[in-house]
């Protein structure tokens, strides 16, 4: 008996503590990722404990925009956990997609692109020219619209201009875009607020007259999913498509 009582104690001595934490708000969503965006796995009741395994950025709420990935394998607001601080309570990152193989300036599958688009998306990031924001590696990009594309295509950071971005693609029919490509007002003249560029996600139907887009439109915006028609203008400029040079 007391050989028991010691090898429990030694037990409960080297098994880890787990924290729980929380929820602070009344029927708070835990979603399949770090945005309001993403499905609905479960709802937590307030007072409800849950254990963090993995924390990311993800869409700002309530001014916060870290999130919590909790036990059952879904993600809550880190603004509705009550750890007792604004800052991270565990070291582990979470993996949530458009990582990838690819390495900066190598070849790079669409599917990836795209994915790498949705991560910014996703998080709702705003817009500025002088802004910067992590891509899923953790390498920061400008958060305009030109830094959007050259961070989904994972070329140089922090980022091309609209002027410079041609230099990388390879100019196409509107007929053959593909997800992944982009369409944009681009090349001398066009930078500042002189030009936009957009991410090509997918046709809008089989006409093929407008396509759904991957952007940073705008301050007043953000990163954005959006639609646009075929031969769309900027000022005096008419986009353009363009293939990425390094795409496979």
């Amino acid at each position: 008996m007391h050989f028991s009582s010691i090898l429990s104690l030694s037990v409960a001595l080297i098994t880890p503590l787990i924290s729980a934490y929380p929820i602070s708000g009344d029927s708070v969503n835990c979603r399949s990722g770090p945005a309001t965006s993403y499905k609905v796995i479960k709802t937590y009741a307030k007072g409800h404990d849950v254990k963090v395994t993995c924390q990311t950025v993800g869409e700002t709420v309530k001014g916060d925009n870290l999130w919590d990935k909790t036990a059952d394998g879904c993600y809550v607001a880190d603004y509705y956990v009550k750890t007792g601080t604004t800052g991270r309570v565990v070291n582990t990152e979470c993996k949530t997609g458009g990582t990838g193989d690819s390495s900066m300036n190598g070849k790079i599958t669409r599917k990836e692109i795209i994915a790498r688009g949705k991560y910014w998306i996703d998080r709702h990031v705003s817009y500025s020219m002088k802004g910067y924001y992590p891509d899923p590696k953790g390498t920061s990009y400008r958060t305009d619209c030109s830094g959007f594309v050259a961070m989904a295509l994972h070329a140089s950071a922090p980022g091309y201009s609209t002027v410079e971005l041609p230099r990388i693609g390879t100019q196409i029919a509107w007929k053959d875009l593909q997800p992944g490509d982009f369409v944009g007002t681009l090349g001398p003249g066009t930078g500042g607020s002189g030009g936009h560029v957009t991410l090509f996600l997918s046709w809008t139907d089989s006409t093929k007259k407008a396509y759904n887009t991957l952007e940073c439109r705008g301050t007043a915006y953000g990163c954005v999913a959006y639609k646009r028609n075929v031969g769309w203008k900027d000022g005096s400029f008419t986009a353009k498509p363009y293939k990425y040079i390094h795409v496979v």
